[in-house]
């Protein structure tokens, strides 16, 4: 994902709204390990803008808390569940 750096640099006043977003959303991958989310789902469950919630799922990342798996953003160690058939052999 490239993105600019001026996203992942907050305004003084919003780092501890950040900071709040951030332990929100780690709360509830820690709940929900399998939770997977895009970025659009991710903004309208946790109720901000595509720029705040992307800075926070970014600073998540780098934490090694998230990953991103088919563009979607999940709890790092997990992977996304496929839809379809399994394959036996």
């Amino acid at each position: 994902m490239a993105l600019e750096s001026s996203v992942l640099q907050p305004s003084a006043a919003s780092e501890p709204r950040d900071r709040d977003l951030q332990a929100r959303i780690q709360a509830e991958y820690d709940e929900m390990p399998g939770l997977n989310l895009t970025l659009p789902q991710a903004s309208r469950l946790f109720d901000c803008d595509a720029t705040t919630c992307t800075r926070a799922l970014m600073r998540l990342i780098a934490k090694g808390v998230l990953s991103v798996d088919e563009g979607a953003f999940v709890r790092s160690g997990a992977r996304r569940r496929r839809r379809g058939r399994r394959m036996t052999g």
